[in-house]
């Protein structure tokens, strides 16, 4: 009898092991299958996310072509190759790397047959379609971005007028970005690109307790840094290069100081004291000195325009401004002319010059210390736009806005 029970006793157990061994089998079946689909699913979120993210950098490229899109480059040699330069700004927020373009002509000469450009590093021939590989990338946000492109000789040039042809840009997102060379003239509605601006000068003029930028001492005048004057550039004809002051005949129109029959007024590089700045904005009555901006603007547009008006808004942390009104355009070969508002004066594609502003208005939040600017803010910056318009009433108007580079007004020399 204790035999029988030893024997169902020992069966018992060697079930109850083999009953463990099961279900720890079935228990790590199940976590190793968990963690296998788990590590599946992270390896599809993680290929998701990147998806996502190479979509999102995709969906923010955004490539545009600068006036006036191509240029013939006579310089580069290429063995007879044709070189053209195409000028294009990145204003997405991603960079942009071009992988191929594509070029399609209406008429012979040209690409009818639509010409393939690769990138290439080596050096071009008279057979080649290819295009400058180190030129290849534009950094985000940067305009102006130069691509030298090289056509084989058979195509002579590429067709001009109301010819078009069609640029097609291809990047490594997929992305693809088109314009017609030349570009289209527009027959209708306001064009908010026909300007872009570059040098930016500032004049005063005004008798003492004032100031006037004819007596700062790189003008040969006798204004010292003691006096409040604190330029030293020397000055330059018109069109006077970066880094230089200007002198500017105004002709009979009135605005500056009077020499003979003629105004002058004297712009050097766009910074003036904090104590020039208030003699100029102590109110419409107690004003003895009166500023004036000259913003070089360029008509990037594809239509000639006759400026008739336009306005200034210069700003520091949003409630503080420095408005003024445009007064005419300096314009012309050296030594060039100015012009009036009201004087017709017509401006060709591609050409430059001065827009002249006379400062009307300052805006300037005193804040509760009741001086400007305040006191813990040794020097500051406006920066701001230039609006101009032509006079037009019909499809032919043209208006845009011209970005200024900034007014610096520091608190002393």
């Amino acid at each position: 009898m204790s035999r029988l029970l030893f024997r169902l006793s020992r069966r018992r157990a060697v079930a109850t092991i083999i009953g463990g061994l099961i279900i720890l089998s079935l228990i790590l079946t199940a976590l190793g299958t968990m963690v296998f689909v788990s590590e599946q699913y992270d390896q599809y979120q993680q290929t998701v996310d990147k998806m996502t993210q190479r979509q999102g950098q995709g969906q923010s490229e955004n490539l545009i072509a600068n006036y006036p899109g191509l240029t013939v480059v006579s310089s580069v040699s290429c063995g007879g190759c044709i070189v053209y330069n195409m000028s294009l700004s990145n204003l997405g927020g991603v960079g942009v790397q071009i992988v191929r373009i594509y070029i399609t002509s209406t008429v012979s000469p040209g690409c009818t047959t639509s010409c393939i450009l690769n990138p290439s590093s080596s050096t071009p021939t008279s057979t080649s379609s290819a295009f400058q590989q180190s030129k290849q990338f534009l950094n985000a946000g940067e305009v102006n971005h130069a691509v030298l492109l090289y056509l084989p000789s058979t195509i002579v040039s590429l067709p001009t007028g109301t010819k078009q042809n069609t640029i097609l840009i291809v990047t490594s997102r997929g992305n693809v970005f088109s314009f017609q060379w030349p570009f289209p003239i527009q027959v209708g509605g306001q064009s908010q690109a026909a300007f872009s601006a570059g040098i930016v000068r500032v004049a005063y003029t005004g008798a003492s307790p004032g100031y006037d930028s004819k007596n700062e001492p790189g003008l040969g005048g006798s204004g010292t840094s003691a006096t409040g004057y604190c330029h030293s550039e020397p000055s330059q004809s018109y069109p006077a290069a970066a880094g230089y002051a200007e002198e500017l005949n105004m002709g009979t129109s009135g605005y500056g100081d009077k020499s003979g029959n003629n105004y002058y007024l004297w712009f050097v590089n766009p910074w003036v004291t904090q104590t020039i700045v208030g003699t100029a904005a102590n109110g419409p009555t107690g004003n003895t000195t009166t500023l004036y901006l000259a913003v070089n603007i360029t008509n990037t547009g594809v239509i000639p325009i006759t400026v008739a008006g336009g306005s200034l808004d210069l700003t520091w942390y949003g409630s503080n401004h420095i408005d003024g009104s445009l007064i005419g355009i300096y314009y012309g070969a050296a030594p060039g002319t100015f012009y009036p508002i009201g004087s017709a004066q017509t401006v060709a594609v591609g050409n430059s010059f001065l827009a002249i502003f006379r400062v009307t208005t300052f805006e300037l939040d005193t804040g509760s210390g009741g001086t400007w600017p305040p006191p813990n803010e040794a020097s500051v910056t406006f920066w701001g736009g230039a609006s101009l318009t032509d006079s037009t009433k019909d499809t032919t108007f043209v208006g845009g806005v011209s970005l200024s580079s900034g007014l610096w007004i520091p608190y002393s020399c």
